[in-house]
């Protein structure tokens, strides 16, 4: 079992990792109240084993539980039940969960303990790491959210026994960005351990899961709340990618989306100077060699251009008529660019197309 403690502004996070993690609730949480949410398509039996007490809401796990309605029904719960700022929040699931449960517990009585167990791969290096929550209001996706860093995370490989191989593909989008823009000594691991990590083998999982957790932990200790421009570098691909998922109406999954964007914005990087040479074959071999997707045509779905264009400039990143791009300069590192709009749309047709 792996452990890992990061200090933020106001708060620790200890990470732990390794199969049968979870055993680990009953010391972290003693006689605490605790409020346990999970996904209805999950069995959580070996979670519930691992506590004295709790009360359970099994929840919804799409679109409808990002409202903002659902979100305060949970709350409404929390507040009959008389949980209190010394109790626990669990949420157990994907992405959905963690991004609503933090919500919760960042607002109610400005703050519970917060423990995040996800159950994905993407989950496990990505989405339970870095304290954003977000939910959606009037049909605007994440536009309520806070900063709110977990107490736990516990990253428990057991899950993943279990989990699709095409579940562990979509995760290992996510782990190969760290590598490239990150974490050469990663991206190297990963040349070497394909079989190994898709034969579920639990040390591979385990390096997978520790290595990403500690690229993203660092980022987010040094722009926690995304000031100071070096947070960005984790949406490394995520520009054209999501841009990908609008123009698909959501039926390409973000694993894919960014798979493809990463590629995209390697070759803008490289179009425009700032990647040295050699990088964007880098990306499409790793990439392949992961049997993740490369190109439009390899999602097999339908792309509507307009939609996608117009979500680049909704972009998050964007600041005035530029949008801040990390561009990857060499395997393991990379730069800040702020990009016109209209450039990176003229970019963007040519390779959605």
């Amino acid at each position: 079992m792996i452990k890992i403690s990061e200090d933020f502004c106001n708060t620790t996070t200890h990470v732990i990792i390794g199969k049968g993690s979870v055993s680990s609730l009953s010391e972290i949480i003693g006689d605490k109240k605790v409020a346990l949410y999970y996904s209805r398509k999950l069995n959580v039996d070996k979670i519930k084993q691992s506590l004295k007490s709790y009360y359970e809401f099994p929840m919804e796990d799409g679109e409808e539980a990002k409202d903002i309605l659902y979100s305060l029904k949970l709350v409404r719960e929390l507040f009959e039940k008389g949980f209190d700022r010394g109790d626990y929040v669990i949420a157990v699931g994907g992405g959905t969960v963690t991004d609503v449960v933090g919500f919760i517990a960042s607002i109610y009585m400005r703050g519970l303990n917060l423990i995040n167990i996800p159950t994905t791969l993407l989950g496990m290096v990505d989405a339970a790491i870095g304290g954003k929550t977000g939910v959606n209001f009037e049909n605007v996706k994440n536009v309520l959210g806070t900063f709110y860093q977990p107490s736990f995370i516990i990253s428990d490989i057991d899950f993943l026994e279990t989990l699709p191989l095409e579940e562990i593909k979509k995760g290992m989008a996510e782990v190969i960005k760290y590598g490239l823009v990150l974490d050469k000594e990663l991206y190297d691991y990963l040349v070497m351990h394909k079989d190994e990590i898709y034969r579920k083998k639990p040390e591979a999982l385990e390096t997978v899961v520790y290595k990403s957790a500690l690229n993203k932990l660092a980022v987010v200790k040094e722009d926690e709340r995304e000031t100071k421009g070096i947070r960005i570098v984790l949406n490394f691909g995520h520009t054209i990618g999501h841009a990908i998922e609008a123009g698909s109406n959501f039926r390409i999954s973000h694993g894919y989306a960014i798979s493809v964007g990463m590629v995209c914005e390697a070759k803008i990087a490289e179009e425009m100077g700032y990647a040295e040479e050699g990088v964007v074959e880098d990306t499409t071999w790793i990439l392949s060699h992961y049997e993740l997707p490369i190109t439009v045509d390899s999602l097999k779905e339908n792309i509507d251009l307009r939609i996608a264009l117009e979500a680049l400039t909704k972009d998050k990143k964007v600041r005035g008529d530029k949008v801040l791009m990390p561009f990857p300069t060499r395997i393991g590192d990379w730069k800040r660019i702020e990009v016109p709009v209209e450039t990176l749309k003229g970019f963007a047709e040519q390779c959605l197309k």
